[in-house]
């Protein structure tokens, strides 16, 4: 009998962590900060979730009861996609951390940028991680949803307190135009096929990460963290050839650096293109590779 029941314990355990969990409960708000908690109702034997505004609980049937009442997998979908899109956009977090990180770790926080969006599509215990370790709070307004991204997890440090006075360590801010259709008493949720804050389709990751590992390398030699290109070639298993390829992607011009973080390079100008170049001295002849 004691056997039987440690069984059924066990079962019902498995059950309850196999339930969906609400991903963003703590840190879903509307724009006056007012928290959105998570709630559910069954139906016909199906269980429905939501985030719903404090106000519509605490006031439920009086005149003053406003707020949002949300389908959770919708929103809790949204919120996975724009981050998960941020994480695999290299142009974006090098354009938001700018100056903020010596070039030598750009490629590491890309690298840790790439695995926290693989995590994203395993186990939700795992998805559930990502999004405790990266979000800080996740705002809803009339009609854009706005997430604060901490820095730190993907600087590999600890993570600061919201209220930190170093202006470096201020999340980042993804912003994304949505609708709201409202249906009965719900919301629904009508999110852009793409995102269009940066025109992203046309970014070319490889081409980027290119320019980063070669920045990265020339601030190594100097310096003076790395003695020679035949140091970093031996340390990093490639050629010596292809480290010096790399590093002369330093001297693009900021013209052509701009162009490319911002997908407006031409299609035919990719990663081994560039690097196999013969690149002029002269920044103005750079504004020719645009124009091919």
């Amino acid at each position: 009998m004691r056997d039987q029941l440690a069984i059924n314990a066990a079962n019902h355990r498995r059950k309850a962590n196999a339930a969906e969990p609400s991903l963003l409960a703590g840190l879903l708000t509307d724009a006056q900060g007012e928290r959105l908690t998570p709630s559910h109702a069954v139906k016909k034997g199906r269980r429905y979730r939501y985030y719903v505004s404090t106000a519509l609980i605490t006031e439920a049937g009086t005149d003053q009861s406003q707020g949002w009442r949300l389908p959770a997998q919708e929103i809790e979908d949204a919120v996975i996609r724009v981050l998960a899109d941020a994480l695999t956009s290299p142009a974006l977090l090098i354009e938001r951390f700018g100056t903020a990180i010596p070039s030598d770790q750009t490629r590491k926080m890309l690298d840790r940028a790439t695995r926290f969006a693989a995590a994203l599509n395993r186990s939700p215990a795992e998805r559930a991680r990502v999004v405790r370790d990266l979000i800080e709070t996740v705002v809803i307004e009339e009609d854009a949803i706005m997430i604060r991204v901490r820095r730190s997890p993907l600087l590999g440090r600890a993570v600061m307190p919201p209220l930190s006075e170093n202006p470096g360590d201020s999340p980042i801010e993804l912003t994304t135009p949505v609708a709201f259709r409202r249906r009965g008493v719900e919301m629904r949720l009508v999110l852009p096929a793409v995102s269009s804050e940066n025109d992203r389709s046309k970014c070319d990751p490889t081409l980027i990460k290119a320019i980063a590992r070669g920045r990265a390398w020339f601030e190594e030699l100097a310096a003076g963290r790395a003695r020679s290109l035949r140091e970093l070639a031996e340390r990093d298993g490639i050629t010596r050839r292809y480290v010096r390829r790399l590093v002369d992607l330093a001297f693009l011009s900021p013209e052509l650096v701009e162009a490319i973080l911002h997908g407006r390079q031409p299609v035919d100008l990719t990663a081994t293109r560039l690097i196999e170049l013969d690149l002029p001295v002269d920044w103005a002849d750079h504004r020719s590779l645009l124009s091919n």
